[in-house]
Order: C-alpha cells, then structure tokens, then sequence
C-alpha cells in the first residue's frame, strides 16, 4: 500500500466568467413560466433552477416551499446526491495532473485488501463504472440499517464490509456503482494523507468560490437548507449524519443551483483541469455511455453531458450541459420521488425553440452551420436563404475579439479555447459556440 505525504493542490484563481447582459426578460419568463407549471402539475414542494447562456447571461428562478411559511429562495441549499461524483472524479484527475497517482494504478498502491474487491481494479475503472465490483446500496437493508441510528458517522471501511460479490471481471463491461467513487474518495486520502474534504475545499470549493457548496457531515452548514420532503413528509428534523456519511464521495454534497451551474461553466470551458484530463472526463464508455462524473445522452436530437442526483429524505438534482450551445441547465428539487433530469430537458427544449430577441415567425427550420468545429483557425459560416450581414466573435470574458462581414474569417491568432459567434442577418442573430484547438 502506497501513501505520500500531505500535499496541497496547487490551483489557480478563478473568476466566474458569466456575461454582464441582462438576461432576456421575454425568455426569463417563459422559464420561470416553465417550472411554475411543472412544480404545479406535479405537486411539487419546490425548485430552484439556474441556467447560464452563453453570450446571453444568467438566469435563476425558484418556485414553491422550503416548508410552511417559507418560500424556496435561490440562495438555499439541496443535496445534491450523484452528482457529487463530478467532484470526486474532477479531484482524482487533478491529483494525476499533479503525478500523485496515476489513473492506471491499482487499488492494491493505496488500499488495504476489502472482501469482493479485486485489488487490481485501476482508478479509471472505477471513475468510469467498469471495475465489477458490487454496489454497497444494494446489500439486503440498506437503508434500514442507516435510519436505525441516524446520527452515527460511518467510516468508508465500514462501509466496504458491505459489498456484495462482483458483478464481473474488471474491465469487461459496465456498471454504475456507488462502491466505486467510495474507493476513490479513500484513494485521494491515501495519497496525499489529507482527508477527502479538505482536498475539496483546497483544490476546487475555495479556488472556485464555492462558499454555499460543502461536503455533508464533514463541513459546517454556512447558509439554509431546504427543507427534505419524501413520501409527503418533512425529514429536516432527522439527523442525516449516517445517509451522508454512508454517501460520503460517492453523494453527500450541498450546493445551490447557482454554484452548480457556475461549477459546469468552469469545468467546460478548462478553467479546473488540462486537455489531457478533460479528454478523460469526456471518454463515454460502456451501456451507459459514461466518462468520469458524467453521462452522454441524445435528447431533443442534440448531444448533451449530463449526471442526475437523488439522496434519501428527500433531494433530487439534475445537472446539464448542452454541447452545441455551451447552455448549462441545473434543477434542485426538495422532494423524492421526482424527476428533475425531465424539468431541465423542458428548460432546455424552451431555451432552444425560443431565440433570444426574435419574432419565432421568422426563424428558419434549418439554422446557422459553422465548419470545422472544433477548429485550428479557419471557419466558415452559412445560413440557408440568408445574407450575413455581421459576424462577431466573443471569448469566454464576453468580450468581442473579432468583427467581420466576411463568411469565412482565420482565427489562427487567437489562443486555443472555446469561443461564441453572433451571425447577424437581416432576418435574425444566431448564437454558435466554437472551439478553437
């Protein structure tokens, strides 16, 4: 078993880069229109939302009750179960960045033998869901045995006594599987001798500001929480120190829907971890078409990177990211069941169907096609029946860095990264995203 000594991720500081425009009022309408009614068609305590649109801005919007009394505000936090993995798998990828571990070591460098765990199982297969191993949410009782004492702090050994015998052979198919992002939680703890949370807080929550984002159990609550609701009734008043710390890397962390969104808007546009590493995140593998901390789903004809949450008591969260767009979409809901992925792919649809600033009359079927994407400097621009009067080229800050009238326009001079084009035309403005390597 191999164990460094304590370290402290570098990081950089950041910024969150969302543009200062205000946010157009017709469509902040019609979003805010959108989860009024789902919440209402699905009696629905409550849900926050918040969506960033490249170019265009931010929006947030919540709808319905925390409890009695009290409305769900934007600043309130939720569990946001899975989709804590993100994080997890993020941390791992900085920790390789850094050569403290390697995504191809085996668990037997770091870790102590656990029943049914093959020590040779690497890292990457268990970011990526193809180690075999048994889920521990699975073992016969699972959730009894947790409620039973609610306030107990369960450590990630006791919970690897609990997985079950393997589904298969690592690295011969696929398995999503909480058991795997437990290990890797205790792989960052072995590695660099600092505990799971702190590594969070140094190399991601602190950089990134994510004061209203913390690990349950382990961190302090600094603002409110909304309240949990699950089969009709309110689990505030429950200890969830056993469910979170059951949970631990693989589920227990908070955030706002704001911060989430501002998470995603980060990690897309590399300003948390190298090519290298994004290029890691971003291999889908196996039945599920998993990466690291992510799916890659087809929904509304479009490709979009995506992960879902739910803890028990009562949080539901979905997480969206839109390659084509750049939109990032996230929705916290303080009930189970619920389906929160289902309300951001209805954001998302009203996003895409309702152009910012246009009569939808004149909308052509067939939009913008800008070629090559990615690209290493020349572009091309064309829109069907329609003469380009205005091409304008924006960085990740919102700052226009080119203008042209031309259709076909070199952007070899400019650094490799992600880009926004506004095509202007007689009839409309089209929004495109780009990405310069």
């Amino acid at each position: 078993m191999k164990k460094t000594c304590s370290i402290l991720l570098t990081s950089l500081s950041f910024t969150f880069i969302v543009n200062a425009q205000t946010f157009d009022p017709v469509l902040a309408n019609k979003l805010q229109n959108k989860i009024d009614s789902i919440r209402t068609a699905n009696n629905l305590k409550g849900i926050s939302a918040c969506v960033i649109y490249p170019v265009v801005g931010t929006w947030k919007g919540v709808t319905g009750i925390s409890h009695a009394g009290f409305p769900i505000t934007s600043d309130m936090e939720y569990g946001i179960g899975s989709n804590t993995k993100l994080f997890t798998g993020v941390l791992l990828l900085k920790l390789a960045e850094n050569n403290i571990i390697s995504l191809n070591d085996s668990l037997h460098q770091y870790l102590p033998s656990f029943n049914n765990v093959n020590q040779n199982i690497t890292i990457r297969q268990l970011l990526n869901h193809t180690s075999g191993l048994a889920d521990v949410i699975n073992v016969v009782g699972y959730t009894d045995s947790i409620l039973t004492n609610p306030n107990r702090i369960f450590t990630p050994t006791e919970v690897m006594s609990w997985v079950g015998t393997p589904l298969f052979a690592a690295g011969t198919s696929w398995n999503y599987c909480n058991t795997n992002y437990i290990l890797a939680g205790m792989v960052a703890e072995s590695a660099t001798g600092q505990s799971f949370g702190q590594l969070l807080r140094d190399s991601i929550l602190f950089p990134l500001q994510l004061d209203s984002t913390f690990l349950g159990v382990y961190d302090s609550v600094l603002y409110t929480l909304a309240h949990p609701w699950q089969g009709g009734v309110d689990n505030f008043s429950t200890p969830r120190k056993a469910v979170n710390s059951v949970a631990w890397s693989a589920g227990a962390m908070y955030s706002t829907s704001g911060e989430m969104a501002n998470w995603y808007h980060s990690l897309m546009n590399g300003q948390v971890i190298n090519q290298n590493s994004f290029n890691e995140l971003t291999t889908f593998v196996g039945s599920g078409n998993y990466g690291i901390g992510l799916y890659s789903t087809n929904v509304l004809g479009r490709t979009v990177w995506q992960h879902g949450g739910t803890i028990w008591g009562g949080y539901n969260s979905s997480m969206v990211y839109d390659t084509a767009t750049g939109i990032i979409i996230c929705v916290l809901i303080n009930q189970l069941p619920a389906q929160a992925f289902q309300v951001s792919v209805q954001l998302l649809s009203t996003l895409i169907n309702n152009h910012v600033g246009l009569d939808e009359s004149t909308i052509p079927d067939k939009l913008i096609t800008l070629y090559p994407n990615p690209t290493n400097g020349l572009v091309r621009i064309e829109i069907p029946n329609q003469t380009i009067q205005n091409i304008k080229v924006y960085d990740l800050q919102g700052q226009l860095i080119k203008e042209t009238i031309e259709n076909q326009f070199d952007l070899s001079n400019l650094s490799n990264g992600t880009y926004f084009i506004k095509a202007k035309t007689k009839q409309a403005t089209y929004d495109y995203k780009l990405i310069k390597q």
